[in-house]
């Protein structure tokens, strides 16, 4: 790795352009804690660059603490590198998006020591801009995307988006949009999730992330888990 790309991913790391989460080998997740790792999704902040996840040693007890043990450039320049899931899941597939590129990555952790891109999407099941991902029960993620592809002359276009169920492979395994005829008005982006399997229950918030609209979301929409609907 060259002192260029460690000097951008400081920056990266102090400014908050990039987002983390621990991980252990596969092997060893139902055994014992040791051997943890740090991974880092991060970008170039010039835009120059390509956007790239990092493995830290996270092992307090290792000489090796603190530092960088590998990389994995992807091939996506980077605009702006935003959300993973927020805990590690359990197959080891992880989800990482560039946001304002509208592409989402899926990552192989399963072994820390040598990553790779297992695949990557960016629109699924007519929505685009993917947000947030959430593991649902079934192991399956659902993610928030933020507009539907409406009509090039519609009034309300990417005032609505979705939510997609997608496999550790890209699959989609449903969706569901979120327009509601009773807010036709209603910037309904979706934004965060939470689901609440014991009563079937999704609570999924909007919210923009246009700066020029950041304030007009103020919704959230309470939902089966089972259906969708």
């Amino acid at each position: 790795m060259s002192s260029t790309t460690k000097c951008c991913l400081g920056m990266l790391i102090a400014l908050g352009f990039s987002s983390i989460l621990f991980a252990v080998p596969a092997s060893q997740q139902k055994t014992t804690t040791k051997d943890h790792y740090l991974l880092v999704w991060a970008g170039d902040r010039a835009g120059k660059g390509n956007d790239f996840l990092v493995v830290i040693n996270a092992d307090p007890s290792s000489p090796d603490y603190g530092r960088m043990i590998t990389t994995l450039a992807t091939d996506q320049q980077t605009v702006r590198v935003h959300h993973t899931e927020y805990t590690m899941p359990a197959s080891g597939m992880l989800f990482a998006n560039d946001h304002d590129v509208g592409r989402t990555f899926i990552f192989d952790v399963r072994n820390p020591l040598q990553p790779r891109v297992a695949a990557s999407f960016t629109d699924l099941a007519g929505y685009m801009h993917p947000h947030s991902y959430l593991r649902l029960p079934n192991g399956h993620v659902l993610a928030t995307f933020q507009h539907a592809h409406h009509g090039a002359a519609s009034a309300d276009f990417g005032k609505t988006g979705g939510l997609v169920e997608i496999s550790d492979t890209g699959e989609v395994i449903r969706a569901a949009g979120n327009a509601d005829p009773a807010f036709p008005k209603a910037l309904l982006m979706p934004y965060g999730l939470v689901v609440i399997p014991e009563i079937d229950r999704l609570v999924s918030t909007n919210s923009s992330m246009h700066d020029a609209d950041v304030f007009s979301g103020a919704t959230y929409q309470v939902r089966r888990l089972s259906h969708l609907k």
